[in-house]
């Protein structure tokens, strides 16, 4: 006789999952929100972080040639468009 067991995963909900995401992203990081005295929210820490990648990936690309240098400017002038967009402008 043969046996089994059926263990049921709980349901994994997208939306709450997005949910999830969406509260991390409004919460208040509290390191820069103290280091720049004024209230910032984990969206506008990933928004500088990536203005600040992009700006060290211009600079490497000013020292290769041109035309990395432009994509990284047009990038960066993205970048820095998002971040005033995000309420850091």
């Amino acid at each position: 006789m043969k046996q089994t067991v059926s263990i049921f995963a709980p349901d994994i909900n997208i939306a709450s999952k997005s949910s999830a995401i969406q509260l991390w992203l409004n919460r208040k990081n509290q390191f820069f929100s103290s280091v720049l005295e004024e209230g910032v929210s984990n969206r506008q820490v990933l928004l500088l972080g990536h203005a600040s990648f992009v700006f060290s990936a211009l600079i490497c690309a000013s020292f290769v040639s041109q035309v990395p240098a432009l994509i990284c400017l047009s990038w960066f002038m993205v970048a820095l468009r998002l971040c005033v967009k995000g309420g850091l402008g």
